[in-house]
């Protein structure tokens, strides 16, 4: 059973991002059944969710746009994924491996090649189903290939990104496979 505080939370969430407008709660009810109570009936009120499925739903609300107060952007975005026991990278690590290739020259073809062989181990070759780690490891390893290719040291992302738009991206493209 939700506090007061968390669905005045939710209604609040819901209301900021559209999803529930004083005429139209469609979109709204429409989240609200893809959660299950106890008895498996769908949900019909936020009063029914449990706590994991408030954060869920918050973790939604927070995609579409909404920021709660005092936590990071991404905090019930994280706090739902660790509930479900997955460690995804993040949006910002997938831009940035994205950069890092386009920056190289690399096809997606490459750069698939690339995670599947050289950051995973034949185990993933999709930058969407890396793990934050792994993503941490093809950023660092993209990061060491760009600094021997232009024969800099790069200590961050900031860095090569401000030497691609000095240079005008005319780099060599690099060959993986």
């Amino acid at each position: 059973m939700l506090s007061k505080q968390q669905i005045k939370l939710v209604q609040t969430a819901v209301r900021a991002v559209g999803l529930r407008t004083a005429k139209d709660d469609r979109r709204y009810r429409l989240l609200l059944r893809q959660y299950k109570q106890p008895s498996a009936k769908p949900v019909t009120s936020c009063k029914q969710l449990n706590n994991s499925q408030l954060e869920d739903c918050l973790a939604i609300c927070e995609s579409l746009g909404f920021r709660c107060p005092g936590k990071p952007a991404n905090y019930f975005r994280a706090k739902a994924s660790r509930a479900k026991g997955g460690d995804i990278s993040s949006f910002a690590q997938q831009s940035a491996i994205k950069h890092l290739a386009g920056d190289m020259g690399w096809s997606d073809k490459q750069l698939s090649l690339f995670i599947e062989k050289r950051v995973t181990g034949g185990a993933v070759s999709n930058i969407a189903l890396l793990s934050s780690k792994q993503a941490y490891a093809a950023i660092e390893a993209l990061k060491a290939i760009l600094s021997r290719q232009t024969g800099k040291k790069y200590t961050s992302l900031t860095q090569i990104q401000n030497d691609m738009e000095v240079n005008n991206g005319k780099e060599q493209a690099c060959k993986v496979g």
